[in-house]
This record gives C-alpha cells, sequence and structure tokens, in this order.
C-alpha cells in the first residue's frame, strides 16, 4: 500500500495530464491544406526602349614614323598638339580627352636573307574623345584629319543617361510580366495572388557601331556623312506569383 500522502500527489499529477491531453489541438483540414505546396506561375516580363544617341565616342590616333627616336617622336608630338587644339576649337573639355596608348619602338626590314636593310623608329599616340554635340561630328572628323590625325579606327554611339533608359525598360518589363501572368491565371480559371519573387535580368544596350575608312574621312567632297541612327536598351524580369481560388 502506498504512503495516503503519495498517493494523493500521484492521482493530482494523473488528473493534470488527462486535462492537458484533452486540449491538444488535433490535425484539422486547414493545417492538412497549408502542408500541400503553393500554387504559382512564373512569366518573364520583356521591354526595349528605344532612343536617340546623344554621344559618340571616336578613337584618333597619330602614327609617326623616323630614322632617329627624337624624330619620330617630336613629329608625334607636334601632330597630336594640332589634335588637341584643333578638339579645344570645337568645344570639347579636356575630360573628355583620355589617351589609352602612347608608344615608341624601333622596327626593322629585312630582305629575303634575313639581312636587315633598314632601322627606324615608330611613335604612336591614340586617344578617346567624346564628342556631345552630334551635330558636329562630322566637321570634327574632318577637321583632325586635316590637322595630322592618321588613325581613326571607330565610332560608337551611346546615350549619355543610359540608367535611365534601363530604369524605363525595367518598369515596363514589371508591367509586361503582371499583365501576361494576370491573363494566364483567368484562361486556368484561377485569380492572381501576389508577387512572391522577383529577379532582373541586365542587358547590355545595342550600341551602333560605324568603322570610318581613311579614305572616307579624306574625301574632298564635303564632311563626313556619320548617322547614330537608333540605340535599344533591353530588359528582362523573372516573377513568381502565388494563384488563388477564384
Amino acid at each position: 500500500m502506498c504512503n495516503a500522502r503519495f498517493c494523493k500527489v500521484a492521482l493530482v499529477l494523473v488528473g493534470v495530464l488527462v486535462v492537458l491531453a484533452a486540449f491538444r489541438p488535433s490535425a484539422s483540414p486547414a493545417n492538412t491544406e497549408s502542408s500541400e505546396p503553393l500554387r504559382t506561375i512564373s512569366v518573364d516580363g520583356q521591354a526595349t526602349v528605344v532612343a536617340t544617341p546623344d554621344v559618340a565616342y571616336i578613337t584618333v590616333g597619330v602614327h609617326t614614323q623616323a630614322p632617329q627616336a627624337t624624330k619620330a617622336l617630336s613629329d608625334n608630338n607636334a601632330q597630336a598638339a594640332r589634335i588637341f587644339q584643333t578638339l579645344a576649337d570645337f568645344g570639347v573639355a579636356k575630360q573628355d580627352i583620355r589617351t589609352v596608348q602612347l608608344s615608341l619602338y624601333q622596327r626593322e626590314e629585312r630582305n629575303k636573307e634575313g639581312k636587315v636593310i633598314a632601322r627606324y623608329y615608330v611613335a604612336d599616340n591614340t586617344v578617346q574623345v567624346t564628342v556631345r554635340k552630334l551635330d558636329q561630328l562630322g566637321r570634327v572628323l574632318d577637321a583632325l584629319v586635316e590637322n595630322g590625325a592618321n588613325r581613326v579606327n571607330n565610332i560608337r554611339f551611346d546615350v549619355s543617361d543610359r540608367a535611365a533608359l534601363l530604369e524605363q525598360a525595367r518598369l515596363q518589363a514589371v508591367k509586361q510580366g503582371k499583365t501576361q501572368a494576370a491573363a494566364l491565371a483567368e484562361a486556368a480559371g484561377a485569380k492572381l495572388g501576389p508577387v512572391q519573387k522577383i529577379s532582373f535580368q541586365s542587358v547590355a544596350p545595342v550600341l551602333k557601331r560605324a568603322d570610318i575608312p581613311m579614305a572616307a574621312i579624306s574625301a574632298e567632297d564635303g564632311e563626313v556623312p556619320v548617322s547614330g541612327g537608333q540605340l535599344e536598351v533591353r530588359a528582362t524580369v523573372q516573377m513568381v506569383f502565388l494563384l488563388q481560388s477564384p
């Protein structure tokens, strides 16, 4: 037989356990439903913004050669100085002129037997110029060639505020994606719920390029014909929406 006091405590504990068991939540249809995977729909929203370029990047240079290194370099410096002055005359700021190559090296010419028949020095000075007044671009090219530039590699057109174009394309892509998702949900007999996830894919703008041959620049029949065309900025967003019962 148990001690009376001990038996009383044991009975109290058993009663508490019975009460707790009675109030323990049981599995309900709601809990069962919450364990089921959410119904979602994934779409890609795309948009393209077209703009007219307002800036051009041109790469021009001076190439000189002479039997003596000092002569090749001095000739190059003189022609480069005229180029810089020409750009200043057209209002091109100093910060819009960037040197991308400056070199001086020796070159040799050999005959069929491999014997050196001539030695001379070559100097190169190449700069990248940002032209912000596109209506002057043709005249700038003409003037550069007339004043010593004998290398024109390419012309690249762009927009000065590319970030604003990209933001515009991104917002349009989100709207397009949402419209697409709503149409698909309706067709499937569901209701479009809130967005669950958005990811953005950055796409570099499609830049128009123009390679200008020296023969065209040095032509005497007028200004160099240059056209920037148009520039396209594309944006793509991946979106995931929740599907709800109608």
